[in-house]
């Protein structure tokens, strides 16, 4: 792998696990409220919020992996 691919490779990394992070912070905030609160308009956007993180996180591991196993 060339070193510019290995530079763009490490940087995917980093995005994503600062998106998984982001996910794992707003899931924890999410359990952590009342039932009633998890029943509300802004819980059903914070999980859509929290699905966007992960849906994005899972593009970038695919990106990732076509990186390691076709360049």
């Amino acid at each position: 792998m060339s070193k510019q691919i290995e530079k763009i490779r490490e940087k995917l990394q980093c995005i994503q696990d600062e998106l998984e992070t982001l996910a794992e912070k707003k899931q924890d905030y999410y359990d952590n409220r009342s039932e009633a609160w998890q029943e509300s308009d802004k819980a059903s956007e914070m999980e859509d919020e929290i699905s966007a993180y992960e849906d994005a996180a899972s593009s970038v591991r695919d990106a990732i992996g076509y990186l390691e196993d076709y360049v």
